[in-house]
């Protein structure tokens, strides 16, 4: 394995673990022995989670799924990944998001809805 792969390894590894927002816990119990709760917050629907940045093949992790350029959640286009930004696009209509920003309303459109139709 070369160093590259062993460095993106880790840093996935970081961002999953670390980014997602995992909680572990240690209580003391009554009869003296420590419990351990791990918490596992619920994904943000449309929120980056993190974005893992190489030439290659750049990763987007968005509610605890590893895009990349072309995949598809939520009707949702990836149209490009860069180290600080997202591109997307559904029906069309392009944005860009950054890690932790909320979601973009775009999200939301539904098919055949017009920007200017009410709901």
């Amino acid at each position: 394995m070369d160093k590259s792969t062993v460095k993106w390894l880790v840093l996935a590894a970081i961002a999953i673990c670390g980014m997602l927002g995992w909680k572990v816990a240690t209580q003391a119990s009554k009869d003296g022995k420590k419990e351990v709760a791990i918490e596992r917050p619920e994904p943000r629907f449309g929120v980056i989670t993190a974005i893992l940045y190489c030439d290659d093949t750049p990763t987007v992790l968005i509610e605890d799924q590893m895009l990349h350029k072309g995949d598809i959640i939520h009707d949702v286009k990836v149209l490009d990944i860069k180290a600080d930004r997202v591109q997307f696009d559904k029906q069309g209509e392009q944005w860009e998001q950054k890690v932790q920003e909320p979601a973009k309303p775009e999200w939301w459109k539904r098919k055949g809805k017009d920007k200017g139709s009410s709901a």
